[in-house]
Order: structure tokens, then sequence, then C-alpha cells
């Protein structure tokens, strides 16, 4: 008879089955493989640290390759998005692990009056081993193990973006630190000449060659040299601060490790050197580069677990079919008698929602919106890449063309000084006149630091702006020309909701 009890129970349960089994269930997941050809790229570097600091080796400075190793080692933010990308990981594991069968064991042991309502002291040992698993009717569980995967691929993009920006940091600082120490050596000469033209003013004012305010704009200009080397002295200190904040340092750490040369004693002698950007030819740079962008990789990944998440959310909405079993036995001693029972069961669980004042249906809406924000986001971290790739190229080829005419001015005016120079000592030119040619070689060299400096950091901010460095040969005459990095994406595989690129 109790068997016959349960028929109307199971045959329910059937039913309900059934009923939500023949009704048109939630789309399929999307692919997580099926990325657009435009955006499957290595990582860069190849996602290899040692990589990263060796590209660096290509600007010919062993201080610079050797300081980006030592950030990336030792910077508390990139240390941060490791643990974030560590953390991500483990939630992906544990969504991975909800899809096995869960088994659990439980003992226990007690000593107690009364125990199980019988009266006297009594024992109790017990032991009990339980199965459960959720069957993933409609793949939500599945779309959520999915989503935590990509979300942890989004942090994994993070992690390389971070340490993309932590090496242009350092590199940009480095080249601003040997910038300032370049301009305060000739800051350093261009004030010991103006010191000796303003000596000079004073001589021929005291004999009455030249008037006091003519002798004023000597001092004056004296003054203004001295200036200009303090400041580059102020700026070479807090590039020295920033690099060492980049690495983890101290900034007094560093002084001794990238202390200049000393400024000549005499004469137009320039010792100190700038970290002069590869001669890279733009036309080189393969066209899929903007696919190894980090950021675009987080945000193609945070959009397909929203989509996964929004299929999860879906899902909910449907029957859940839960297998459990469960499997003891009991012994309890009262008074020198014993009482032995072996608890079982097995069955399934089936859940249905019928009502619920729309929570689920809210929740779904919910996904979607977070879907659709996701799919903009990635839309407009696109077409910013593009945008910032363009402009970087721009940059560079700007900088190419300024750093040829530059350089040719740099040369006339070392030559006016070498002739300059040897007319000098031969009695055929005043120190006065030696000092005024100098001064006038050492603004034009000034310039050239100037330009050195911004080619360098545009092809800087190209390798942030292409997330990361770039396999290609150095060319020793490169003539930049920008053009366009985005490669279409493939047409035979699903594309994000991208308006345009």
């Amino acid at each position: 008879m109790k068997r016959l009890a349960l028929l109307p129970a199971t045959a329910l349960a059937v039913t309900l089955l059934l009923a939500g089994c023949s009704t048109l269930p939630p789309a399929p997941p999307p692919d997580t493989a099926a990325i657009p050809a435009a955006w499957r790229s290595p990582l860069p570097h190849g996602g290899s640290a040692a990589e990263l600091a060796r590209w660096w080796q290509a600007f010919d400075d062993p201080a610079l390759a050797r300081l980006v190793e030592r950030a990336q080692a030792a910077s508390p933010t990139l240390a941060q998005a490791a643990a974030r990308r560590r953390q991500a990981e483990a939630g992906a594991a544990q969504a991975r692990a909800g899809l096995m069968p869960q088994i659990g064991a439980q003992g226990q042991a007690q000593r107690g009056n009364s125990l199980n309502g019988l009266p006297g002291a009594s024992s109790l040992l017990s032991a009990k081993l339980s199965a459960s698993w959720e069957v993933d009717l409609f793949s939500g569980q599945r779309a959520g193990a999915d989503a935590a995967a990509a979300l942890a691929g989004a942090a994994t993009a993070d992690w390389h973006a971070a340490r993309v920006s932590l090496a242009a940091d350092v590199a940009q600082a480095y080249v601003q630190l040997r910038l300032a120490q370049a301009r305060e050596e000739a800051a350093e000469l261009d004030t010991r000449f103006a010191e000796q033209i303003a000596g000079w003013g004073r001589q021929q004012q005291a004999a009455g060659l030249i008037s006091a305010s003519d002798a004023a704009l000597l001092n004056t200009s004296r003054a203004v040299a001295a200036a200009g080397r303090s400041q580059s002295r102020a700026e070479a200190q807090i590039a020295l601060q920033t690099l060492a904040l980049l690495c983890g340092s101290t900034a007094d750490s560093l002084t001794a490790e990238l202390a200049p040369p000393p400024v000549a004693s005499e004469g137009l002698a320039l010792r100190r050197s700038q970290p002069h950007a590869p001669a890279f030819d733009v036309n080189a740079l393969p066209a899929g580069l903007l696919a190894q962008r980090p950021d675009v990789a987080a945000a193609h990944q945070r959009w397909l677990a929203a989509l996964l998440q929004k299929r999860q959310a879906d899902a909910q909405r449907w029957p859940q079919l839960n297998l459990s079993a469960l499997a003891g036995g009991d012994l309890l001693r009262v008074g020198g008698r014993s009482q032995n029972t072996r608890p079982w069961s097995l069955g399934p669980t089936l859940t249905l929602p019928l009502f619920d004042g729309g929570a689920l249906l809210a929740s779904a809406e919910g996904a979607q919106a977070a879907a659709d924000a996701a799919g903009a986001a990635l839309q407009a971290q696109w077409q910013a890449a593009v945008a910032e790739v363009e402009e970087a190229l721009q940059r560079v080829a700007a900088g190419a063309e300024r750093e040829r005419e530059v350089d040719a001015v740099r040369r006339e005016w070392e030559g006016i000084a070498r002739r300059t120079g040897a007319q000098a000592l031969a009695g055929l030119q005043s120190g006065t006149q030696r000092n005024t040619t100098f001064r006038n070689a050492l603004a034009a060299y000034d310039a050239v630091l100037g330009v050195r400096a911004e080619q360098a950091l545009a092809w800087i901010r190209l390798y942030r702006t292409l997330g990361g460095g770039w396999q290609t040969t150095a060319q020793p005459t490169a003539t930049p020309t920008p053009t366009p990095t985005a490669a279409p994406a493939d047409p035979t595989t699903p594309t994000p909701p991208l308006a345009s690129r």
C-alpha cells in the first residue's frame, strides 16, 4: 500500500519534468572559442616577463631594460593585478567544480543522558555517506562556469595590461631623466660661457666701451642660463623619484646607479647621452598588432561573460533536477543494550518555479542589460584603441621628420663651433665671440635633445597603445608612415556587436 501511495507523487513529478522539457528551452550559450580573427593574437611578448624585458634592449641602453625588469618584480600595482588574476582563476575552478557530483562523509560520536529520547546514560555512534548532483538540464551551470572562465581570462588580460603599462611608465620616466641630465650638462656649459661673457662685459663697462645697460643684459643672460641649469636639476630629481616609485625602491638607491658622467671642465665636450629609439619601420609592423591589446581582449572576455550570465539567468526560470543519495549506519547503546540502524535514501528532486513575483524575469532582464552594456563597452574600447594607435603613429612620423630637420641644424652649429674654436686658438677671433658661438651651438643642441626625447616617447606611446612590443627588424633609415592597424574580422566567426571599426 505504501508503494502504491507513492505512485501519484511520482507521476506528478514525471509529468512536470516532461512538461518542462517539452517547452522550448533557452537559446544555446555562445561559443567562447569563436573569437573574430582580428582578435586572435598572442599575448604581448608571448606572455613572458623575460621577453618583455628583452624587448627594451632594442633601445641599446642596458639600464633601461634593467629598470623594466626590476619594476616587474617589485611593483605593488602589478602584484595587485596578479592577485586579482589568481582570485578570478580560483572562482573559475570553483564554478567548474559545481558541475561535478558532490560527495561527502559525516561521522558523529556522542555520550550523554537521554540520547534519542531514551532514559539513562547512552552512547551514539553515527556514520553517513552522502552524494548529490544537480543535473544541468538547460546548461545554466555550464554557462556559469564558462562565464567565470571568461572573467578569469579578462583578469589575465588585465594583468598583462598592467605589465605593459608599467614597462611604458618606467621607460617614459627613464627618458625624461636622461633628457633632464643632458639638458643640465648643456645648461652648465651655457652658464659657464655666459659668465665669461658677463665678466667681459663688466670689464668693457669699466673701460667705458659699452653702456651699463648692455652690461646688465649680458648679466641677465647669465642669470637665465643659471636658472635653466637649476630647472634641469629639479626635473632630473623628479624623474628619479618617479623611477624609484615605479621600481619599488628609493631615490637614494638609484642615484649612484643612474648618475651621469661629470660635466667637462672646459671646452664644448658633451658626454651625457639619451636612450635612442630604435629606427623601427612602421610599415613592417604586423596589421594584427592591435589584436594583442590586453584591454581589448579583457573587454571581449567580459562581453562573453555577460552573455553567458544572461544564459545562466534564463536557465533559472526552468525546472531544476537534483539527484541525491544517502547511506550510513547508527549504533545506539543504552544500559548494555544496542540498537543498530542502517538508514539510506535515493531519489531525484525536481523543482519548478511557479510564481516568484517576477524576480527571475527581472534577473534575466538585468542580465540582458549587463550584456548590452558590456557590448557597448567593447565597441568603445575597440574604437578608442584604433584612435590611439592612429595618433601614436602620427606622432612617430612627425617626430622622425622633426628629428631630421633639427639634427641638420645641430650639425651646422657644431661645424661653426669647431671652426670658431680653431679660429680663437689662432687668434683670429676673441674669446667672447667664441663663447657666443658656443652658446648658439648649445641652443641648437638643446633643441635636438628635446626632439630626440619626443621621438623616444612617441615610440613608447606606440608600444603602450599597441598593448606591448612587436617582433620586427629595425631599419637604419626608416621613414614612418602612419597606417591603420586594425585587421578585418573573420566573416566565418561570430562578431561582437560593433557598429563600426
